[in-house]
């Protein structure tokens, strides 16, 4: 048997289809059942019960995927001990974060990770929190960075940092007003990402503990355009601090007190825990050493 028919039955049994397995191999799904049925020729077993409408584990394939996770982690582990560059790190990682790490700090972890292992591939998505969760836990990434721990039972979460967010406006909308109130909130419009975003989720908790509602709402999936459209003077939202100090220094907007102030909110690391490749340990390290959301946007 080879570890390239290994890496086939890992994923196939891992991933939520063959085709994403297939995806992440980078080869075709023909390819990926061919080395499959060739490790269950070799084996004289069948790793997959093929009647249904998705393929499952056999009893065989069961007891055999601890064992070639092993195989597959050791196998990685002496690509580590014996690499001469970048410490044998090698492959593909696809990795998820949203969209206020892509616009601070993602390219300095593209950057230090380049450096550190040139032998791997790195391929980042940007996307909603909940969205990246379940891409992971459909094998479909490596890890992800998203705001708050995860609720799915197959997913570990690690804090890695804590942002700040704060009330925003543009000074010609609320004039001399620097308070977030019920009458503020029903007069003008209240701008946000999707529901399913961290922030989001992180607003609407708050605003219920409160028991304020807003009379208007404006939802837009791009953090950049939703700071352009407070700016704008389109309705008031929520800016991270970093942010919020470099546009108030142009005098762009204003930054709103609220009581209580809006808590901060905690960004984890996040892998599946039936995943122990010595690859994401590097590159939550590497992420440990960039993280820093508290970068101005280069958008401004």
């Amino acid at each position: 048997m080879t570890l390239k028919q290994l890496e086939a039955f890992y994923w196939a049994a891992s991933a939520a289809s063959f085709g994403v397995a297939a995806d992440r191999l980078h080869v075709s799904q023909s390819t990926l059942s061919k080395r499959i049925a060739e490790l269950e020729v070799q084996l004289r077993k069948p790793l997959f019960d093929r009647s249904g409408h998705r393929a499952s584990l056999t009893e065989a394939g069961a007891q055999l995927l601890p064992m070639v996770r092993r195989m597959l982690g050791l196998a990685e582990e002496m690509h580590t001990l014996m690499g001469e560059d970048g410490g044998g790190v090698r492959g593909h990682c696809r990795f998820g974060v949203g969209e206020l790490a892509a616009l601070t700090w993602l390219p300095d972890l593209v950057a230090h990770a380049r450096e550190a292992y040139p032998a791997l591939v790195l391929e980042p998505c940007v996307d909603l929190g909940a969205a990246l969760e379940r891409r992971l836990e459909n094998g479909e990434l490596d890890f992800a960075v998203v705001a708050g721990f995860s609720q799915r039972s197959g997913i570990a979460s690690e804090a890695i940092a804590q942002v700040g967010f704060s009330w925003a406006a543009a000074p010609g909308l609320v004039g001399r007003q620097r308070s977030v109130t019920m009458a503020l909130l029903q007069r003008t419009a209240l701008i946000t990402m999707p529901p399913a975003a961290g922030p989001t989720r992180m607003l609407e908790h708050w605003l219920a503990v409160n028991n304020l509602d807003a009379g208007r709402r404006l939802t837009c999936n791009n953090l950049a355009a939703i700071a352009s459209l407070i700016a704008a003077g389109v309705g008031i939202g929520l800016f991270p601090n970093g942010w919020l100090k470099q546009m108030a220094d142009r005098d762009a907007v204003v930054q709103l007190q609220s009581r209580p102030a809006l808590p901060a909110l905690e960004y984890t690391f996040q892998w599946r825990r039936d995943d122990s490749r010595p690859m994401l340990a590097r590159m939550r390290e590497a992420v440990v050493q960039t993280v820093d959301f508290s970068k101005p946007s280069p958008l401004w």
